[in-house]
């Protein structure tokens, strides 16, 4: 199977290249096509495919004819990169998050079921075994209702961006809860459905926000707080608590977790492992998050073959986009207590120049 690579950045070269070389050496595909309008990207994503066609352009993607395409170019070029594959029949991959805005993420939900190729949004989180455990206790109830949930994730910027997109707002639509965010928000709402009130707060002052909260309430009592930022250690964690327990993991943990149990005085951490039940012989380790990130590539290989369903198909996609466009809709600014009367004033008036996405 023939891949193209659309945007050469850092995303392609330390996720998708050792993922794409794996599976040459496995003989279920070959990196055909690599396109980014930098020679210099190009030129660093060949070292590791010779064999692949260099371009600059989608246009002559679309023309080499690959079986599918793994978008990763910024957000603001995913929906017309995207509809004129999939307009010419060609099965995509596109990097979270899905698209600039909603009605660009519709439009691909269209151009997808009108060309009948499938379409898979990059949300590798859903694929971490800590993240489906979560998803099972949630829905089997084994620990009875949740309760509430605090999530809190950030740091430094420390991603070795090779544009400033990330940072510039005329070539992104939000800051860290557009960026990191879309992987949190997406797996709440796998979790627990979509949030019934939502109040949000950021500290974007005519420019992207650096730091955001969120209350949000789900129907049935459930309750939580989301704390991003991309100046700022946090603690990194996801807590959700249950009628007859708890559960903690570190954030972005693939494989390892902690579970408490009411009225226990222990708690049990490690390792998430696969297993057949109680008696069975062995049990295999999770995957870890390169694994995850493979099993992600590998889950859209057998669906563009047609062996299984596509594990995060685009209406799943555009549920954390929706909520995110609600969250800027409603912003308010971020409480500063370092800031003086007069600092909080401007604060406040650059605050409500920041526009819509």
């Amino acid at each position: 199977m023939k891949i193209a690579m659309v945007g050469c950045g850092a995303l392609a070269e330390i996720y998708y290249a050792p993922v794409v070389q794996e599976l040459q050496a496995d003989g279920l595909a070959e990196m055909s096509v690599l396109c980014d309008p930098d020679v210099s990207r190009l030129k660093k994503l060949r070292t590791p495919f010779a064999m692949a066609a260099a371009k600059n352009r989608i246009e002559e993607v679309v023309a080499a004819k690959p079986d599918l395409a793994i978008v990763a170019s910024p957000p603001r070029f995913h929906a017309e990169q995207t509809i004129a594959l999939l307009d010419a029949g060609i099965s995509v991959l596109c990097e979270k998050p899905m698209a600039a805005t909603v009605p660009e993420a519709e439009a691909m939900i269209a151009a997808a079921e009108k060309a009948s190729v499938p379409m898979a949004i990059g949300l590798f989180r859903r694929f971490f075994p800590v993240n489906r455990t979560i998803r099972d206790l949630v829905r089997n109830g084994n620990l009875g209702a949740v309760r509430r949930f605090e999530i809190s994730e950030g740091g430094a910027f420390q991603w070795p961006a090779q544009s400033a997109s990330f940072f510039q707002k005329s070539a992104s639509q939000g800051g860290v809860l557009a960026d990191v965010g879309v992987h949190v928000l997406d797996l709440i709402l796998w979790w627990f459905g979509m949030p019934e009130r939502v109040r949000y707060e950021d500290d974007a002052m005519g420019g992207l926000e650096a730091n955001c909260r969120m209350e949000l309430s789900f129907p049935g009592g459930v309750s939580g707080t989301v704390r991003l930022s991309r100046d700022t250690a946090l603690q990194n964690q996801t807590v959700i608590e249950f009628e007859r327990g708890w559960v903690r993991c570190a954030a972005a943990a693939a494989n390892e977790m902690e579970i408490g149990f009411a009225g226990a005085e222990f708690a049990v951490a490690g390792q998430v492992r696969k297993t057949e039940g109680p008696r069975a012989p062995h049990s295999l380790p999770g995957d870890s998050s390169h694994q995850s990130f493979a099993r992600q590539l590998r889950s859209f290989l057998v669906a563009v073959r047609g062996e299984g369903p596509v594990e995060v198909p685009g209406p799943e996609g555009i549920r954390s986009l929706r909520l995110i466009e609600s969250c800027y809709r409603q912003r308010t600014l971020m409480e500063m207590p370092w800031l003086s009367p007069g600092e909080k004033a401007h604060a406040s008036a650059l605050a409500q120049s920041v526009a819509e996405p």
